[in-house]
Parts: structure tokens; sequence; C-alpha cells
């Protein structure tokens, strides 16, 4: 006599992974209204809509397809060579430190400037990363956000608030 098969219990979505899911197509949303407010004011076929506008598409794109693998009840599981264990809670003091940096940047990124405020960003992703060496972590940021500021106003020729540091740059 064979033993009846029992089906195995369905779950619900992953919870972290319709978060992502959401969290990408609000990105790819958020992208697609800042596009669409560029001015289109060239005669030319390719406009400055052009390429942010292929971005934005391909992050709503790609929202939506994680979004429907995690409906249809697929789960992101750890590689097997990652060094992990799926039974252990998350550590979001990195991400929390990542997303803080990068609020205090852009809220900070007129007043203070490109320079400063976007080294606070790279100061915050070094740190969440485990530099703890804040004075090169500090000046590479520095270093690397006025280089930045450089190639894009005069190589580019694109206009970033200088804040602060108006008149030295």
């Amino acid at each position: 006599m064979t033993e009846p098969s029992v089906a195995p219990a369905r779950r619900g979505p992953s919870v972290p992974d319709l978060l992502l899911a959401l969290g990408v197509l609000l990105v790819g949303g958020l992208l697609l209204t800042g596009t669409l407010q560029i001015p289109f004011g060239i005669n030319a076929a390719v406009g400055p809509r052009a390429f942010p506008l292929v971005v934005a598409l391909g992050t709503l794109l790609l929202g939506l397809a994680l979004l429907v693998a995690v409906l249809r009840g697929h789960r992101a599981e750890p590689a097997a060579e990652e060094d992990t264990d799926p039974g252990q809670p998350a550590d979001l003091r990195p991400p929390g430190l990542i997303l803080a940096g990068f609020l205090a940047g852009t809220l900070l990124l007129h007043p203070l400037g490109f320079v400063l405020g976007t080294a606070i960003m790279y100061v915050s992703v070094g740190y969440a990363y485990g530099e703890r060496r804040l004075g090169l972590l500090v000046g590479v940021a520095l270093a690397v956000a006025l280089v930045t500021y450089v190639a894009f106003t005069r190589g580019l020729g694109l206009s970033l608030p200088p804040g602060l540091l108006r008149g030295v740059l």
C-alpha cells in the first residue's frame, strides 16, 4: 500500500523580496518622473531625455520582473559560495549608514555644494564597508568629489552647485 502524497505547504511571498521589488519599482517611477521634467528644447533626434528615459524604463521593467517573480513564489537565496547563514538576522547597520549618508548628502547638496554633499555620501559608504581611518576616508571622499565636480563642470559644461566653495572652485 502506498502512502498518499502530501502537497508541500505553499509559502506566501517573501517580504524582503517583495519590498526589494517594490523599491525598484519606486525608484523607476521616480526616475521616470524626473526624466519627464527634463526640458526638451533642442532639435535633435536624441535629446537630453533619451538616456535617462532608457534607464528609467529599464528600472521599471526590472522592478516589474522582480515583482512577478516574487508573487509567483520565487525567493532570493544566497549563492552556494556565499559565506552566509540564512537563519541569522540581517545586519541593517551598513545599509542604514549608506541611506543616512545619501539622505544627508542630498539635503545638504545645495547649501554645502556638490563637492561637500557628495563627499558626505562617499564617507558614509566607506564607513559602512568598515573603513575606520577617518582622515583617509574624508580625504579620499573629498578628492573624488572634487575630481567629479571638475570633470562635470569643466569637462562636460554642466552646472553643479558650488555651495560653500563658491569662488574657490
